[in-house]
């Protein structure tokens, strides 16, 4: 009985440890892209593409302030790729800042 509650500990000790490194992983970033974006129809392109590119955990298409504002994991994604994602849809983007995102506790 005793030997079973050890490999018992032992399991869930070895299970938290595992979930706490593919949390440690999941760094999240938010990415404003500066995107020329002419009419409702290019933002609907963005809108209706953009969401399935891997990673992508939050969009924000301005058209008053011409912004692509990206929410996303980077273990799955980069800026650069991200960009050339916007491109692709024949939007030009002037270049991109990294918006600084509150750290959850």
């Amino acid at each position: 009985m005793m030997k079973t509650l050890k490999i018992v500990c032992l399991l869930m000790l070895a299970f938290c440890w595992v979930t706490k490194a593919e949390a440690a992983n999941k760094e999240v970033k938010t990415i404003v892209y500066h995107a020329t974006l002419h009419c409702e129809s290019c933002k609907a392109k963005v809108e209706k593409n953009i969401p399935f590119e891997k990673g992508v955990k939050n969009l924000d298409v301005n058209l008053e302030k011409q912004t692509v504002t990206i929410t996303f994991r980077t273990d799955k994604n980069t800026p650069e790729k991200l960009q050339k994602a916007i491109e692709k849809l024949n939007i030009p983007v002037s270049g991109f800042e990294e918006q600084k995102t509150p750290s959850a506790k």
